[in-house]
Protein backbone atom coordinates (compact mmCIF):
# COMPACT_ATOMS: atom_id res chain seq x y z
CA UNK A 1 0.00 0.00 0.00
CA UNK A 2 2.80 2.49 0.84
CA UNK A 3 4.42 1.90 -2.54
CA UNK A 4 1.19 2.94 -4.29
CA UNK A 5 0.64 6.10 -2.24
CA UNK A 6 4.18 7.48 -2.11
CA UNK A 7 5.06 10.59 -4.08
CA UNK A 8 6.88 9.51 -7.26
CA UNK A 9 8.18 13.03 -7.99
CA UNK A 10 11.85 13.52 -7.24
CA UNK A 11 13.05 17.08 -7.45
CA UNK A 12 16.70 17.28 -8.44
CA UNK A 13 19.20 20.01 -9.24
CA UNK A 14 18.65 19.26 -12.94
CA UNK A 15 14.86 19.43 -12.77
CA UNK A 16 15.03 22.81 -11.01
CA UNK A 17 17.59 24.03 -13.57
CA UNK A 18 15.17 23.05 -16.37
CA UNK A 19 12.39 25.00 -14.63
CA UNK A 20 14.57 28.11 -14.30
CA UNK A 21 15.88 28.23 -17.88
CA UNK A 22 12.63 29.40 -19.53
CA UNK A 23 12.23 32.15 -16.94
CA UNK A 24 15.75 33.46 -17.49
CA UNK A 25 15.17 33.60 -21.25
CA UNK A 26 12.53 36.23 -20.60
CA UNK A 27 13.98 39.62 -21.31
CA UNK A 28 13.80 41.71 -18.22
CA UNK A 29 13.96 45.08 -19.98
CA UNK A 30 13.61 46.51 -23.46
CA UNK A 31 15.20 49.94 -23.98
CA UNK A 32 14.17 52.00 -27.04
CA UNK A 33 16.33 54.93 -28.09
CA UNK A 34 16.87 57.59 -30.72
CA UNK A 35 20.50 58.49 -31.42
CA UNK A 36 21.71 61.70 -33.08
CA UNK A 37 24.35 61.08 -35.74
CA UNK A 38 26.59 64.09 -36.32
CA UNK A 39 29.58 64.99 -38.52
CA UNK A 40 31.03 68.49 -38.80
CA UNK A 41 34.33 68.37 -40.62
CA UNK A 42 35.99 71.39 -42.25
CA UNK A 43 37.91 69.09 -44.58
CA UNK A 44 40.90 71.34 -45.16
CA UNK A 45 44.24 71.66 -43.40
CA UNK A 46 43.95 75.40 -42.74
CA UNK A 47 40.69 75.26 -40.78
CA UNK A 48 38.80 77.70 -43.00
CA UNK A 49 35.07 77.27 -43.34
CA UNK A 50 35.08 76.57 -47.05
CA UNK A 51 31.65 75.46 -48.33
CA UNK A 52 33.30 73.33 -51.03
CA UNK A 53 35.32 71.24 -48.59
CA UNK A 54 33.04 71.20 -45.55
CA UNK A 55 31.27 67.99 -44.64
CA UNK A 56 28.26 68.36 -42.35
CA UNK A 57 25.74 65.69 -41.61
CA UNK A 58 23.04 65.52 -38.94
CA UNK A 59 20.59 62.65 -38.71
CA UNK A 60 18.76 60.49 -36.19
CA UNK A 61 18.27 56.74 -36.04
CA UNK A 62 16.06 54.65 -33.79
CA UNK A 63 17.16 51.50 -32.04
CA UNK A 64 16.45 48.97 -29.35
CA UNK A 65 18.46 47.23 -26.65
CA UNK A 66 17.26 44.02 -25.02
CA UNK A 67 18.60 43.65 -21.49
CA UNK A 68 18.47 40.36 -19.65
CA UNK A 69 20.26 37.19 -18.64
CA UNK A 70 22.30 35.14 -21.06
CA UNK A 71 21.93 31.76 -19.34
CA UNK A 72 23.20 28.36 -20.42
CA UNK A 73 24.16 25.08 -18.73
CA UNK A 74 27.65 26.44 -17.94
CA UNK A 75 26.67 29.55 -16.02
CA UNK A 76 23.40 28.44 -14.35
CA UNK A 77 24.22 26.60 -11.15
CA UNK A 78 21.63 25.02 -8.88
CA UNK A 79 22.27 23.30 -5.55
CA UNK A 80 19.45 21.63 -3.59
CA UNK A 81 19.82 21.25 0.20
CA UNK A 82 17.69 18.50 1.69
CA UNK A 83 16.60 17.69 5.22
CA UNK A 84 19.00 15.36 7.05
CA UNK A 85 16.04 13.45 8.52
CA UNK A 86 14.10 13.05 5.29
CA UNK A 87 15.87 13.15 1.89
CA UNK A 88 12.62 13.91 0.07
CA UNK A 89 12.20 17.22 1.93
CA UNK A 90 13.95 20.19 0.33
CA UNK A 91 15.02 22.84 2.84
CA UNK A 92 16.64 25.33 0.45
CA UNK A 93 17.79 25.90 -3.09
CA UNK A 94 20.82 27.99 -4.06
CA UNK A 95 20.82 29.41 -7.58
CA UNK A 96 23.80 31.16 -9.18
CA UNK A 97 23.19 33.25 -12.30
CA UNK A 98 25.29 35.47 -14.56
CA UNK A 99 24.68 39.21 -14.23
CA UNK A 100 22.32 40.92 -16.64
CA UNK A 101 23.79 42.23 -19.85
CA UNK A 102 22.78 43.77 -23.13
CA UNK A 103 21.61 40.70 -25.00
CA UNK A 104 21.03 42.55 -28.29
CA UNK A 105 21.45 46.12 -29.44
CA UNK A 106 20.23 47.05 -32.89
CA UNK A 107 19.33 50.07 -34.95
CA UNK A 108 16.57 50.25 -37.54
CA UNK A 109 18.05 51.44 -40.86
CA UNK A 110 14.54 52.38 -42.07
CA UNK A 111 14.29 54.96 -39.26
CA UNK A 112 17.30 57.00 -40.46
CA UNK A 113 16.18 60.64 -40.87
CA UNK A 114 18.58 63.18 -42.37
CA UNK A 115 18.24 66.75 -41.16
CA UNK A 116 21.38 68.36 -42.59
CA UNK A 117 23.67 67.10 -45.32
CA UNK A 118 26.14 69.64 -46.70
CA UNK A 119 28.62 67.92 -48.91
CA UNK A 120 31.79 69.52 -50.08
CA UNK A 121 33.17 66.03 -49.75
CA UNK A 122 30.55 63.31 -49.90
CA UNK A 123 29.48 61.66 -46.64
CA UNK A 124 30.70 58.15 -47.32
CA UNK A 125 29.50 54.73 -46.27
CA UNK A 126 32.57 54.58 -44.02
CA UNK A 127 31.46 57.81 -42.33
CA UNK A 128 27.98 56.39 -41.73
CA UNK A 129 29.40 53.11 -40.41
CA UNK A 130 31.62 55.03 -37.98
CA UNK A 131 28.57 57.01 -36.83
CA UNK A 132 26.59 53.81 -36.27
CA UNK A 133 29.50 52.26 -34.34
CA UNK A 134 29.66 55.38 -32.19
CA UNK A 135 25.89 55.22 -31.63
CA UNK A 136 26.25 51.59 -30.50
CA UNK A 137 29.07 52.53 -28.11
CA UNK A 138 27.11 55.54 -26.75
CA UNK A 139 23.97 53.50 -26.10
CA UNK A 140 25.91 50.71 -24.37
CA UNK A 141 27.46 53.34 -22.10
CA UNK A 142 24.05 54.89 -21.38
CA UNK A 143 22.67 51.48 -20.38
CA UNK A 144 25.68 50.92 -18.07
CA UNK A 145 25.26 54.33 -16.42
CA UNK A 146 21.46 54.19 -16.12
CA UNK A 147 21.29 51.37 -13.57
CA UNK A 148 19.13 49.26 -15.89
CA UNK A 149 21.47 46.27 -15.55
CA UNK A 150 21.12 46.34 -11.77
CA UNK A 151 17.33 46.66 -12.04
CA UNK A 152 17.34 43.75 -14.45
CA UNK A 153 19.30 41.66 -11.92
CA UNK A 154 16.74 42.53 -9.21
CA UNK A 155 13.88 41.56 -11.48
CA UNK A 156 15.60 38.29 -12.42
CA UNK A 157 15.98 37.42 -8.71
CA UNK A 158 12.24 37.91 -8.17
CA UNK A 159 11.31 35.83 -11.22
CA UNK A 160 13.67 32.97 -10.32
CA UNK A 161 12.58 32.91 -6.66
CA UNK A 162 8.95 32.81 -7.70
CA UNK A 163 9.55 30.01 -10.22
CA UNK A 164 11.54 27.87 -7.78
CA UNK A 165 8.99 28.42 -4.99
CA UNK A 166 6.19 27.43 -7.35
CA UNK A 167 8.06 24.28 -8.35
CA UNK A 168 9.43 23.24 -4.94
CA UNK A 169 6.83 24.70 -2.60
CA UNK A 170 6.43 27.90 -0.59
CA UNK A 171 8.33 26.56 2.46
CA UNK A 172 11.59 26.16 0.55
CA UNK A 173 14.13 28.95 1.09
CA UNK A 174 15.49 30.19 -2.25
CA UNK A 175 18.85 32.01 -2.43
CA UNK A 176 19.83 33.67 -5.68
CA UNK A 177 23.38 34.92 -6.22
CA UNK A 178 25.29 36.26 -9.19
CA UNK A 179 28.65 35.05 -10.38
CA UNK A 180 31.42 37.62 -10.42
Amino acid sequence: YLWLTRDQTVISDDSIREEIKPVTKLLTYEYDFTQVLYIDDAGNPFGFNNPFTTKRYVATIDGKADIGLNVDDENLKVKVHRSKNNESVIKSVNVTLPHSEIVTLSTDPNSLKKYVEDNGFQVSTDDLNKLLQQADKDQRQKVQESGMLEKSDERAVKLVKKQVSTFCGPDVRVNVEFED
